[in-house]
């Protein structure tokens, strides 16, 4: 167990605890850094390169490069706001757009990590960064907002729900700051843990499967799309029949490329339902998900138009 000191620190003003986060921060930018290389590098290949298969696989390693990029940047990010505020009614755990509200009146006991064994988190994991759960022994299934390379550094606050790994490098001080405010909280005003999302986590999306689904079913079939655009087109003559779109049943002549505008479209169209749907979403659910499954099923039009396209060419 941590015992608190016994001279008083003042007022019971919200006091902030930050673990140590330079090594997190650095490996995460790493990572992030490399991902955004690689994007740049596959967009370099793609981009002026003629439209073939190996075009589209460059283009889909950028992409998800990218993404990869942004996800590593937030996440470094993340560590480099983590922090402990303790606060008169509760302990906050802040990671990046995440708020973890533990109200005082909850927390049991603080087990200090060097009497337990070393925990096994999963979840985000690399040096300087464990985000995730696990079950530890004698202590239950724990929450960790981490950045601790031993556990030594690692502070156990229990509660009568789930427990919380924290890095805390003044556990007498942190314990203090926790005791004093239990003695005045009221039982009665306890509370639930609660973990709230501000900014772009707040949007309700990332709760919606039913609308992440639709997301996905858009961007596999948009991906379709592309792909079968750019791999049936280097065996087209360059001059083609062109049946789409219609001209009242007359058929064109024209120049092979204008096959092309079929995954162009594709891809625009599924960016602007993405974000467009993403921000009508968090003010109607059902026009949201209305504006997802439709962008969808455009997509799979969109299909069946480049196969008939392509095998009237």
């Amino acid at each position: 167990m941590v015992h608190a000191g016994t001279r008083p620190r003042g007022e019971l003003n919200p006091v902030v605890f930050r673990p140590p986060r330079a090594m997190g921060v650095i490996i995460g930018g790493a990572f992030s850094a490399w991902a955004a290389v690689v994007a740049f590098l596959a967009a370099s290949i793609a981009w002026g390169a003629e439209p073939e298969f190996k075009t589209f696989l460059a283009w889909s390693i950028a992409a998800a490069a990218l993404v990869l990029a942004a996800v590593f940047a937030a996440w470094a990010g993340a560590v480099g706001t983590l922090a402990y505020i303790v606060r008169p009614d509760v302990l906050e755990i802040r990671w990046g757009w995440r708020r973890v509200l533990v109200p005082i009146g909850s927390i049991q006991r603080l087990v200090p990590g060097r009497t337990l064994d070393p925990p096994e988190v999963g979840g985000i994991n690399w040096w300087g960064c464990h985000v995730g759960a696990g079950d530890v022994k004698r202590v239950g299934y724990t929450l960790f907002y981490s950045t601790h390379a031993s556990p030594e550094e690692l502070l156990y606050v229990v509660t009568d729900g789930e427990a919380y790994g924290l890095t805390v490098e003044d556990q007498a001080r942190f314990a203090e700051a926790i005791q004093a405010r239990a003695a005045l909280a009221p039982v009665e005003t306890r509370g639930e843990q609660r973990s709230v999302g501000v900014g772009p986590a707040a949007l309700p999306l990332w709760q919606d499967r039913v609308a992440l689904w639709a997301i996905g079913a858009g961007a596999a079939l948009c991906a379709l799309v592309c792909g079968y655009v750019f791999t049936a087109y280097p065996g087209l003559p360059e001059v083609v029949q062109l049946s789409f779109p219609s001209l009242g049943g007359i058929v064109r002549i024209g120049d092979r490329s204008e096959l092309l505008e079929i995954a162009y479209l594709a891809a625009g169209i599924f960016a602007a339902n993405a974000v467009v749907g993403a921000g009508l979403h968090a003010v109607e659910r059902a026009a949201g998900l209305w504006l997802f499954a439709s962008g969808a099923l455009l997509q799979g039009v969109l299909l069946a138009a480049a196969l008939i396209a392509f095998a009237a060419a």
